[in-house]
């Protein structure tokens, strides 16, 4: 089965074939948020590089959130079009399963962490890829408080790390382990690794069965609702 992997959740941009099992190439950019110029680009040429056409695909696997609202929306669109153009199945892949899917195979306690904004994360828990938390929106010092209690190694991952390394490694230090950078971020070959797990289990949905996870609502939903209430004073 030819998967391919859709990662826009965060600034990373990627596509990813998975070909019976194994990932056969990937392509990531990291320019910030220009998912809407990018992502179709890259489609195009991941299966120009490897000899197939679109209809070759059987499946997409794709990236549903949390994350950038902006950058959810291109690729769940992008993938649901393409489901309904080519009928094939889609899956849809919690941004945050994804990153840590592959990560701790020793068993250690694995944090991965998405931008909110506004010093806050999406985040959770997760041994050998299995969540153990649920989806948090947190400010990242009241998480890393909360990581204080754990008495293991937790392997942090994500943008986050980037910002925050010194105040990690500040409340919970030598319990904290930073993911090496080839592994730190998104992955749209782990988005296409855990999507064929799915298609496996049968979980294959139709195109307009896939929506994005918002763990909170758009900004500019929130500003409009404040600007309709000033004007209302």
């Amino acid at each position: 089965m030819v998967i391919l992997g859709i990662e826009t959740s965060t600034k990373t941009c990627g596509v990813a074939l998975t070909d019976g099992g194994k990932v056969r190439d990937e392509i990531s950019l990291r320019l910030g948020l220009y998912h809407s110029e990018k992502l179709i680009p890259l489609i195009d040429e991941i299966l120009r590089r490897n000899g197939m056409a679109i209809q070759d695909i059987d499946g997409i696997a794709v990236s549903v959130g949390p994350g950038s609202f902006t950058g959810i929306r291109v690729g769940v669109s992008t993938a649901r079009g393409l489901g309904q153009s080519l009928n094939i199945p889609l899956v849809g892949i919690c941004s945050l399963d994804a990153l840590a899917f592959g990560i701790g195979t020793l068993g250690e306690l694995v944090c991965p962490m998405i931008d909110a904004l506004r010093r806050e994360i999406y985040t959770a828990l997760y041994r050998r890829g299995k969540r153990l938390t649920s989806h948090q929106l947190i400010g990242i010092e009241n998480w890393l408080e909360r990581l204080k209690d754990e008495n293991e190694t937790i392997l942090f991952l994500g943008e986050p790390v980037d910002i925050h390394q010194s105040l990690i490694k500040d409340f919970l230090k030598k319990k904290a382990e930073i993911v090496e950078k080839e592994k730190r971020y998104a992955s749209a070959a782990r988005v296409a690794e855990l999507g064929l797990e799915k298609f496996s289990a049968g979980e294959g949905k139709k195109y307009d069965e896939i929506f994005p996870l918002y763990l909170r609502r758009p900004e500019a939903e929130v500003k409009w609702e404040e600007k309709q209430r000033m004007r209302q004073i």
